[in-house]
């Protein structure tokens, strides 16, 4: 199951749970904006994170940037 089908399905999920708490918010929210399409959680049986997040409406805004640190390509000159 799907964080989307299980919200639809009105469960809250552990991951639901979690997002709840780090954003401040009722575990109801963050279902009803998972069922409503309005918040995700990147999470599935192929990308497990030790920390599920929520992104969307009514959450805390994330930020991802790369500053030239990467592993793959180091340049903080072409970063600047």
């Amino acid at each position: 199951m799907t964080q989307i089908t299980e919200a639809k399905a009105g469960k809250i999920t552990p991951e639901i749970r979690r997002v709840a708490r780090d954003e401040a918010v009722t575990p109801e929210i963050v279902a009803e904006g998972v069922a409503g399409g309005q918040i995700v959680i990147p999470q599935n049986r192929l990308r497990r994170l030790d920390r599920p997040i929520g992104i969307g409406t009514g959450l805390k805004t994330k930020v991802n940037a790369n500053i030239g640190t990467s592993p793959d390509h180091i340049d903080l000159v072409e970063e600047a």
